[in-house]
């Protein structure tokens, strides 16, 4: 960075990093617009051809021409009556899709990023030597996104065992799941989640494969713990704040339905929804740049302390003279020796 690294925070070097590259944070926002916009259309497209495996008899096409809700909702009863085991696979085959899918676009957006962020605070040098690590950065997001969705669906079967035994009146087995399962799946998921996504920098700042930047994240999670934690509260901190203020910003333009057409209103909340996300993004790619400088500086070698300096041996010895004093008294001068 252009100011010594020990006149700036980590933190600071976060935000610094997306001032010195102005392409970081437009190439984080393209990767994951990217996905997201592929994402809608893989599971719009798997809607439609579920629908379109439906077979649509003419009474059924009567009954939901005809303005009585009840009959429609009897039509598509009758529609949907013995495809649940079909659109159980359809769901897992397009959140099977959608996960490959992130994983992937996570590979290449996130190897970039974090190749930029190596280089920036390692030295020029340093983005010659480091590759993209595709395999390894791959395996690393993958096992993310399925420790995810492990912690999801612990979260749902510990939120329906204890609404079961709830019902049936067992209120010391309701708390259970309630407490244990429900806090135990969420606090393992989010910091199970956060250490995998911590693990891709070493892995690029290392060329490492997955195990060993796996490792090599736990020993620098042992050795820098607090200032970890200090700085993933502060960007937490900050996140939570951007996410109340934008929140009650998107939820402005209601009030504007008496004067404003509402496919305006709904332009505007999602323009403003947009500004959001993209704030979000900036926010964890800040993140971590602040990491990789910490990195950067837990890699330093200590300074060693300077050995003092010992006298050779036949050299004289520089010995303080002793002050000598003279007093007078009735007899004449006597010396008087003060060391």
């Amino acid at each position: 960075m252009a100011q010594p690294a020990n006149l700036r925070t980590p933190f600071q070097e976060g935000f610094a990093a997306l001032r010195e590259e102005p392409l970081l944070f437009p190439g984080e926002l393209t990767w994951r617009w990217c996905f997201a916009l592929s994402a809608w259309l893989l599971a719009l497209s798997a809607a439609a051809l579920f629908l379109d495996s439906i077979p649509v008899s003419a009474l059924d096409r009567l009954l939901l021409g005809t303005p009585q809700p009840a009959l429609g909702w009897s039509a598509i009863a009758h529609l949907f009556h013995g495809t649940q085991l079909l659109a159980v696979w359809v769901k897992f085959i397009v959140l099977a899709g959608l996960t490959l899918l992130w994983c992937l676009a996570a590979t290449g957006g996130r190897a970039a990023s974090l190749r930029n962020l190596v280089a920036l605070f390692g030295g020029d040098d340093r983005d010659e030597d480091s590759g993209w690590q595709f395999w390894p950065m791959f395996q690393l997001h993958l096992v993310r996104a399925l420790w995810t969705w492990t912690a999801v669906a612990c979260f749902l079967v510990s939120f329906l065992l204890g609404s079961a035994m709830q019902g049936q009146q067992r209120a010391a087995r309701a708390a259970f799941f309630y407490v244990f399962g429900i806090v135990l799946s969420l606090l393992f998921g989010v910091i199970l989640n956060w250490f995998f996504g911590l693990a891709p920098l070493f892995c690029i700042r290392n060329q490492a494969s997955a195990r060993d930047a796996v490792s090599l994240a736990l020993d620098f999670c042992a050795r820098q713990g607090g200032r970890l934690l200090g700085m993933s509260a502060a960007f937490l901190s900050l996140r939570i704040v951007w996410a109340g203020s934008m929140f009650l910003l998107v939820l402005a333009p209601t009030g504007w339905g008496k004067h404003v057409a509402i496919g305006w209103v709904l332009l505007i909340m999602g323009f403003l929804a947009w500004i959001y996300l993209a704030g979000a993004d900036a926010l964890y790619l800040a993140r971590l740049g602040a990491y990789a400088a910490l990195a950067e500086i837990d890699a330093q070698p200590a300074p060693e302390p300077k050995p003092e300096a010992k006298p050779q041996s036949g050299a004289p010895l520089n010995l303080p003279l002793p002050l000598v004093e003279w007093d007078t008294d009735p007899s004449g001068f006597s010396p008087s020796v003060q060391s």
